[in-house]
């Protein structure tokens, strides 16, 4: 996880985990750490991990917390952070949807219930309010709201105006989530690759996979497949194939488009100029 400059950031960032601050380039420090979470002053276009956004933030005060949900793409999100704040913190904590009457509690219920799952730490609750204003005007001093960013349903919007502006604040603050996809850097491990110039014999008794990266000065060059047909004699790089691979910064899904053709081998995981960061297993 990590952390940038701005008021509550590094508090935040402590309380949900093992965090560290931004040194350098945003991307490459995301890469680096192989982080999951950056919680920064503001939402940004910078989507390649989860993001957490404090806003009138003080630990010292919170004498509770509300993950307050919708059923959006960062619900799972904001429970999970809920949870973890209120563990760090010592204070209770609580998972809560709105419904607008009884047509619609079965849905909310439903919704809460399945998050609810996960997070253990925190008391599932519907409760039947016109908007997203009765539920904070409700809350009483010191509790801290948990809440993804746009998306989900009426309840969820409603915490926030045009231009994606939060407008509904809590007596202990606000925190916004948002949730990105799982990216393949995310998930990559150490890969030991060969080199072009290695001959094929040494190649076939060092490779554990039935594909093996073959990497030139870092870079990823091609690929060696491991076959008892294969010509001996020879070297890598002149029997090795085109190099298949997904990028860092990928969705995991990628990962599944190109399994079936690594046969079981870990899947290359490269960086933007094609140098080699690790694999991921299928």
């Amino acid at each position: 996880m990590l952390w940038t400059r701005g008021e509550g950031c590094e508090d935040l960032a402590r309380l949900l985990g093992d965090a560290a601050p931004v040194d350098g380039d945003l991307r490459s420090a995301c890469l680096d750490r192989k982080a999951d979470l950056l919680v920064q002053r503001r939402l940004s276009s910078f989507d390649l991990v989860s993001t957490a956004v404090p806003q009138g933030f003080d630990r010292k005060t919170v004498t509770g917390v509300v993950a307050a949900v919708g059923g959006g793409p960062h619900s799972q999100l904001a429970a999970s952070a809920a949870e973890r704040l209120a563990e760090s913190l010592g204070v209770g904590g609580r998972l809560v949807t709105g419904a607008r009457g009884p047509d619609e509690r079965e849905e909310a219920r439903h919704l809460v219930e399945t998050l609810a799952g996960a997070v253990p730490g925190l008391v599932p609750e519907v409760v039947e309010v016109e908007g997203a204003g009765d539920l904070v005007d409700a809350l009483e001093d010191g509790m801290l709201l948990v809440v993804g960013a746009p998306g989900g349903s009426w309840f969820q919007r409603q915490f926030f105006g045009p231009g994606r502006q939060l407008i509904r604040s809590a007596p202990g603050g606000v925190i916004v989530v948002r949730s990105s996809p799982r990216r393949c850097f995310q998930a990559a491990e150490p890969v030991e690759a060969l080199s072009p110039h290695l001959p094929v014999e040494e190649a076939i008794r060092l490779a554990e996979y039935p594909l093996t990266p073959v990497a030139d000065e870092g870079r990823l060059v091609g690929l060696f497949r491991n076959s008892p047909t294969i010509e001996q004699g020879t070297t890598v790089g002149e029997v090795m194939s085109e190099g298949v691979f997904v990028s860092v910064d990928d969705p995991i899904d990628a990962v599944a488009e190109v399994a079936g053709f690594f046969d079981g081998s870990p899947v290359p995981v490269v960086d933007r100029d094609g140098s080699l960061s690790g694999a991921v297993t299928p």
